[in-house]
């Protein structure tokens, strides 16, 4: 082998790894519903937070233009509409959105 091949091969391994620890980062989303936000967890850490006094409504179902923290199951996609900010629709995909959908709505009502 050439010097030219390993180091394809290290960059091309590297490249991967890194696609690899992606799609693992994807696959272990998850959110957290908390008296004061709802919050977006990756691999255990807290990465983005939404106040719940920021929330206008939630309902099930994706949006057009938004942020979105979802994972592969698209199917239970759960749409938050935030009161201000530049993506005002956030989309997040809970292993049961309608127990999230409960759970968020008496948070929400506890708020008021």
């Amino acid at each position: 082998m050439t010097p030219f091949d390993c180091q394809t091969c290290l960059i091309l391994g590297a490249d991967i790894a890194l696609i690899g620890s992606m799609l693992y980062a994807v696959a272990t989303l998850c959110y957290r519903v908390t008296n004061e936000a709802v919050e977006v967890l990756i691999l255990g850490w807290c990465v983005r937070r939404i106040r719940l006094d920021d929330i206008e409504h939630v309902r099930r179902g994706g949006a057009f233009w938004n942020e979105h923290w979802t994972n592969f199951k698209l199917w239970n996609s759960v749409t938050l509409r935030r009161k201000s900010g530049w993506f005002r629709n956030f989309v997040i995909t809970p292993n049961n959105p309608t127990e999230f959908i409960v759970e968020l709505a008496q948070k929400l009502e506890n708020l008021k």
